[in-house]
């Protein structure tokens, strides 16, 4: 993309425009003005010439004059006459000019015109990026299989078609197929290499493993701020990766910078207010594990770190049972996940559990300290979807031969939700 907009380059040409028209209408000024004064001039010589003439015609009446030397005298002032006529340009300059002009008026009026239409839609004039542009509309586990087929088969038919490979991202991301989504996302960077893309395709890849952002993951993020230091979402990334890595501080010094970028009363920026305060509870629990419990109120609040308890507490609580018929393939070793996702939005998981059960139900129980660290904290939803799933392998992602379960509209703070899983 240019550095300089587009509506720059129709602005100058306005302007050219507009130049060359002022030129030519002073051009034209000029030549009328000079046109009038010739007229004058004409005018005045023919008055010259008719007075000649009546004087000839009176020199010949009184005898002063022969036939012979009138006729001449009258011949020489008619030809004189004649070339005043022929020299006069006042005729031909007139019409040429409003030709001109009324051009270049047409000109300026579909400039004009485009100015407008141009400036006043920019959204048209310049497109959106690509990460912007794609958006996905199914709701349903099987609309989205169905949606991810179909995809699946345009890509093979158009594989230069960035919007497509995004799409399917987008698709493989909503069933937390990240591994896949991470794939198709470097198809979409061979393509169109936008920061944003390169942050989501961190983003895939360190949800793929587990939530782990040393490697790849990390450099791509840093690769996007080397770049553009101020990146929101790289910064909101980074913050997340270096939480999981447990270095609270510099998750606080990358949020502070990407907080200053957001209206304070806004969802992000309270989201991220939020992270912020879990992160310093941390940092704080990790420095003082045997912190005294008479400690001043007033210094509680002043270290953004009131009690523990907070991010620990249960919010969502029940148990998973499986039917007679998964239980009886299930192996030794197979790992349950449960995990909480917002119902609009990422499908990153807002809190997730696990472990390897050894009979059912299992019980378990989902708080904020289960989350990813990055905004937004699951008591910062009123109500979410669960997803329990048993992994014959263990993996973070999701395979064909996984059971799994899925129930929406649960409620921020309920307990006794069953999860039922029958299928895969």
């Amino acid at each position: 993309m240019s550095a300089l907009p587009p509506w720059f380059w129709l602005l100058c040409a306005l302007l050219l425009f507009s130049a060359l028209a002022g030129w030519v209408l002073h051009r034209g000024i000029k030549k009328q003005v000079q046109a009038v004064q010739g007229d004058v001039q004409a005018q005045s010589n023919r008055d010259i010439q008719r007075q000649h003439l009546a004087e000839l015609d009176r020199s010949l009446a009184e005898g002063r004059l022969t036939s012979e030397q009138h006729a001449m005298a009258r011949d020489e002032l008619l030809l004189l006459v004649q070339g005043d006529v022929a020299r006069a340009p006042a005729s031909a300059v007139g019409p040429n000019v409003q030709v001109r002009l009324s051009g270049l008026v047409l000109t300026l009026a579909v400039l004009s015109g485009l100015t407008y239409i141009k400036l006043g839609a920019p959204n048209t004039w310049w497109p959106l990026p690509l990460s912007q542009r794609v958006q996905i509309t199914a709701g349903t586990p099987e609309q989205l299989a169905a949606q991810t087929l179909q995809w699946q088969q345009k890509v093979q038919t158009r594989p230069e078609d960035a919007e497509a490979w995004l799409t399917l991202v987008r698709l493989h991301a909503a069933q937390n197929a990240y591994a896949l989504a991470e794939q198709a996302l470097a198809k979409v960077l061979a393509l169109s290499p936008e920061p944003d893309l390169w942050v989501d395709r961190a983003q895939m890849k360190a949800l793929s493993v587990g939530g782990v952002f040393t490697g790849e993951p990390w450099q791509w993020i840093e690769s996007v701020l080397q770049a553009q230091p101020q990146h929101l979402n790289a910064l909101v990334l980074a913050g997340t990766a270096a939480l999981s890595e447990n270095r609270h501080e510099a998750a606080r010094h990358y949020w502070q910078q990407a907080l200053s970028q957001l209206q304070p009363d806004s969802e992000a920026a309270q989201s991220l207010q939020q992270a912020m305060a879990q992160a310093a509870e941390m940092a704080l629990a990790k420095q003082n594990p045997t912190q005294n419990s008479t400690q001043n109120p007033a210094q509680n609040l002043t270290q953004s770190a009131p009690t523990s308890a907070a991010s620990s507490a249960p919010l969502i609580q029940g148990e998973v049972r499986v039917s007679s018929a998964v239980q009886s393939q299930l192996a030794t070793g197979a790992t349950l996940f449960v995990y909480a996702v917002a119902e609009e939005g990422s499908r990153r998981p807002v809190a997730i559990w696990r472990t390897n059960p050894t009979a059912w139900p299992v019980r378990f129980a989902l708080n904020d300290s289960m989350g990813m660290g990055a905004p937004p904290l699951l008591s910062s939803l009123s109500q979410v979807r669960l997803v329990a799933r048993i992994s014959k392998t263990g993996s973070a992602q999701k395979q064909p031969d996984d059971w799994q379960v899925e129930l929406a509209g649960v409620k921020t703070g309920v307990q006794g939700v069953v999860l039922d899983i029958t299928g895969r």
